[in-house]
């Protein structure tokens, strides 16, 4: 009898085990995007993200434990944060030159502890974050790849340096891997820039060229699985700025899927 209680009891550990691993539903993802405590002009970018599509991609469910890079004023942040639930956990990551433009936002969507369960990594570099080891079950990056290389702007007319040198992505990139499950998924998504077009056109168009994404990643130790065409549009003109009026919004994007090697 006592046998019999045992591999009852395990068969019933392995099945909420199994059930809190599944993805979100698109039922459950259609619940988070309309509860009645999301800002409504976050609501206003739906169209234009596509955040049903992207949740769905990235496979989120209930406890995971996601790390949201360059998390900015935290719209994304608060849709996986809504995703996992109080089991689960989010990391919000702004390095210095992030945190310039998104200190106000983040900390506003934060404040009283609305959103319990993140953590927040303000104006840290990443590879200064304190993540345990294989702990993270989704790395995500949303249309801020690109900010790995963003190093000056300007402003009336003058240059205005950010930091003195891109970011050592591979360093990056390693502290992301070693975060990350040995099944825990890496999703980028950012403004395509034209094939062979550098480092340099994220200081002044804010995008990149996918090849450079897709090669860094296979460098340093991510396999490409997926990739999604939710957010492309062959009529954007790549020559362009992000900011531009007539295209902001509407950009040609990638959305890349990665997981460990």
């Amino acid at each position: 009898m006592k046998r019999v209680l045992f591999l009852s009891f395990m068969a019933l550990a392995i099945h909420v085990t199994v059930f809190a691993d599944q993805a979100l539903t698109q039922q459950q993802i259609q619940a988070v995007l309309s509860d009645q405590d999301r800002p409504a002009e976050d609501s206003k970018r739906d169209k234009a993200r596509r955040p049903e599509k992207v949740l769905a991609f990235s496979e989120v469910a209930a406890g995971n434990h996601v790390l949201d890079l360059f998390a900015g004023g935290g719209w994304y942040t608060e849709l996986l944060a809504k995703s996992v639930g109080e089991t689960g956990k989010v990391y919000a990551q702004n390095d210095q030159v992030i945190w310039r433009f998104a200190e106000k936002g983040i900390t506003d969507r934060t404040k009283n502890n609305r959103l319990s369960n993140v953590v927040r990594f303000d104006n840290m570099p990443i590879v200064d974050m304190t993540i345990p080891d294989e702990s993270v079950d989704i790395a995500f990056i949303a249309l801020n790849y690109h900010d790995l290389f963003f190093t000056h702007t300007t402003q009336d007319g003058k240059k205005v340096q950010l930091r003195e040198d891109i970011v050592d992505y591979k360093a990056a990139l390693a502290t992301i891997k070693k975060a990350l499950k040995q099944d825990g998924i890496f999703v980028v998504i950012d403004h395509t820039a034209t094939s062979g077009s550098g480092y340099d056109i994220a200081n002044t168009l804010h995008r990149i060229d996918p090849n450079i994404v897709k090669f860094q990643l296979e460098e340093a130790g991510f396999t490409l699985i997926e990739e999604a065409n939710y957010l492309r549009n062959p009529t954007d003109d790549l020559s362009k700025s992000v900011f531009s009026p007539d295209i902001r919004g509407k950009t040609d994007r990638f959305i890349y899927k990665f997981t460990k090697k």
